[in-house]
Formats: C-alpha cells, sequence, structure tokens
C-alpha cells in the first residue's frame, strides 16, 4: 500500500477542502484529516489501480452512490480518458461534488442527484464499469448495476465487512441479474480486511428491471425465490 499511500498526498488539498464544507454540510462521519486520507483517498486509488490493471478498455464508469465524491473524484482525476458520471440522491452531496470537480479542474466528470432506480430508466446500458462504496448488500447492487452495464462491463463493489456473509447472497443471485460469479480482491487499509468484488454482466437479466424505488433493499429477489 505504499505507492498508494504516496500517491494519496496530491489530495491533501482536496480533503482539506472536504473537511472544511463537512463542518457545515455533514458530507462524511469521518473528522481526521489522516483517516479521510485513508479512507477516502487511498481506497479509491486502489479500486483507480484496478481498473487500470483489469479493465484497461473502460471508458464510461458510473460511481454509484458517489457521497462526497469517492471514488469517482479519484479516478476522473487518474483517468482522464474516461468519462466518469458521480450518481448520488442527495443534492448537497452532489453540490460539494459539483465544487470539487472545479477544485480539481476535471473535464471529463458528470454529476447526477437523482435515485438509481430512475437514473437507469433512461440511462441504459450505457456503461463499461460501475463502481461502489458500501451502499447496499451485493444483491441490491447487483440488481441496480444489471441494466446500467453493458454487455461484458462489469460491477466494482468494495467492502469492509461481512464479506464471506455477502459473497454468500450476492452469488445466490448474480446469474437472476446476468452476471458470471464474484471475482474477489482483498487488500488491508489501515489495517482493517477489505476486499473488492469484481462482477462481469454476460447477459440481460431474466428479471425485468429496474424495479420500484426501494425494492431492491426492502424486497430482496432472493427473498422471494
Amino acid at each position: 500500500m505504499f505507492h498508494v499511500k504516496h500517491r494519496a498526498q496530491k489530495y491533501e488539498k482536496l480533503i482539506d477542502f472536504l473537511l472544511e464544507r463537512n463542518l457545515s454540510i455533514n458530507l462524511t462521519a469521518i473528522r481526521s484529516r489522516e483517516e479521510a486520507l485513508a479512507k477516502h483517498i487511498e481506497d479509491s486509488l486502489v479500486v483507480s489501480d484496478h481498473i487500470f490493471n483489469h479493465h484497461p478498455a473502460t471508458k464510461t464508469l458510473l460511481d454509484l452512490g458517489t457521497g462526497a465524491g469517492f471514488p469517482g473524484l479519484v479516478i476522473a482525476s487518474e483517468h482522464p480518458e474516461i468519462n466518469v458520471t458521480l450518481l448520488d440522491s442527495t443534492q448537497k452531496k452532489i453540490r460539494f461534488v459539483d465544487e470539487a470537480v472545479v477544485f480539481l479542474n476535471l473535464k471529463n466528470t458528470n454529476t447526477v442527484a437523482d435515485r438509481v432506480e430512475t437514473f437507469s430508466l433512461i440511462n441504459s446500458s450505457i456503461f463499461d464499469c460501475v463502481v461502489v462504496r458500501s451502499v447496499a448488500r451485493l444483491d441490491a447492487l447487483l440488481e441496480y448495476a444489471a441494466p446500467l452495464l453493458k454487455l461484458g462491463g462489469v460491477l466494482l463493489a468494495m467492502k469492509s465487512v461481512n464479506t464471506l456473509e455477502e459473497l454468500s447472497i450476492g452469488q445466490a443471485v448474480a446469474g437472476l441479474f446476468g452476471f458470471k460469479k464474484a471475482v474477489s480482491f482483498p487488500y488491508t487499509l489501515m489495517d482493517q480486511e477489505r476486499t473488492l468484488f469484481s462482477y462481469m454482466k454476460t447477459s440481460n437479466s431474466s428479471i425485468s428491471l429496474p424495479r420500484k424505488i426501494g425494492d431492491a433493499v426492502n424486497n430482496p429477489i432472493q427473498r422471494r425465490s
């Protein structure tokens, strides 16, 4: 992780900007500069490097539930060749992300304040990659990502807790949504074990998607089988 920690230093001013805004807007639960650099920047660099090494042909990427802009802002900065869309349902967070885009002088980003179910109705099958950090369980994330990804596209889900349980839940429904079983990439961040789950979309979903807002979390497909 040394190379990631060293490279994170160029984002120190962004973290200072985030923590300053956080005093009035409540963008992140993290208050420590050191922790923010690790959990926002270093973590984002891990998935950015994964894309470079494993999915170099990526041209369109969605950061689903971007929050304060991570990992999407870092991916956009590290990969100017990728068109990065940052999606979140919370307006105040997207307003901050808009400021951060200007702060970083990024030219390859789009920001959207919307629910993923609504967004996917008019953005079907347009992304090479969907990246998400701990927004929901893997079964819900697979459901969210399926209508957004092109065939051959990939969902990259960043997880830190209950990874074996999450993996089992995700594997149970991956095929229904058109995905191959996950490939797991473990790594360590601040002495905490984390896992990046990679799912490739190989066919169209056998279930009509998107469903109604909230169904993926509140009425999971696996519970109905």
